[in-house]
């Protein structure tokens, strides 16, 4: 079984999205909507996965990373902050994630939710 938490979420959207975009903003809805993408591929690949969110793993995400993103929380934004690069991101948050996850964060047609 493969967990998705926040961090792998939130850290590997605004990869593709800055990378795509240029935009450092981003909704939770259009994330979580990503995620459970990310999750119906791999299960589709037979690659058993699941999301791990919760509020109390969003308010930590957002603590413990309070260095390179901010949350609007009455808008439901994330705002990734401007001295952070697309390659901190990649350092931080897509080194450690197996092949299979990686390509379902990196495919086309699930990144399309993000630009929409």
């Amino acid at each position: 079984m493969i967990y998705i938490g926040i961090d792998d979420l939130v850290g590997n959207a605004f990869v593709s999205y800055l990378e795509r975009t240029g935009k450092r903003e981003l909704s939770i809805k259009k994330i979580e909507c990503f995620g459970n993408n990310i999750v119906s591929e791999l299960n589709n690949n037979g690659i058993s996965s699941t999301l791990l969110l919760s509020r109390d793993k969003t308010y930590a995400f957002f603590y413990e990373y309070s260095d390179m993103f901010l949350f609007i929380e009455k808008d439901g934004m994330i705002i990734l902050k401007e001295d952070i690069s697309v390659k901190d991101l990649i350092q931080r948050f897509s080194g450690y994630l197996s092949l299979e996850v990686l390509r379902a964060f990196r495919n086309g047609e699930n990144i399309k939710i993000l630009l929409e």
